[in-house]
């Protein structure tokens, strides 16, 4: 890297980001990073290349879709869930669920609830305890 002046060729920035050149030049044409400072073999990448790759893994890895990514990257959409707007009729949607007690089950949306393994096992775990007091002084 040229720490002077601040350029990063991709091969830089995509050992520095764990992101391939081809998924980087990917994010480029669907809009979700800024084209690159310069043309052709002057082309060359900065610091906030590097940061818009690292937000757009850290909502990829949360499970929001590319186009949420884009809106929220653009400042179209500021809340951290997905946008109503973006889910369309037949979209497919992960969601976890989980078995607590005969007849409960808890149904998450990993997406919009941004919260890791042990949170939601800490969770899964109060509610239980939650519905066996219940039941237990009934």
């Amino acid at each position: 890297m040229n720490t002077i002046d601040n350029k990063l060729s991709i091969a830089e920035v995509s050992s520095l980001t764990s992101v391939s050149p081809r998924t980087i030049r990917f994010y480029i044409q669907k809009e979700l990073i800024d084209r690159p400072v310069g043309q052709r073999k002057a082309a060359h990448y900065t610091r906030e290349h590097v940061r818009q790759l690292l937000e757009v893994e850290k909502w990829k890895a949360a499970g929001v879709s590319l186009d949420a990514i884009r809106a929220i990257m653009s400042g179209e959409q500021t809340s951290l869930g997905i946008p109503e707007t973006m889910q369309r009729p037949g979209e497919i949607k992960i969601c976890s669920k989980v078995w607590l007690a005969p007849g409960l089950e808890l149904h998450l949306d990993p997406s919009e609830l941004k919260l890791n393994t042990e949170q939601l096992r800490r969770l899964a775990g109060k509610i239980s305890d939650l519905v066996s007091s219940m039941t237990s002084k009934e």
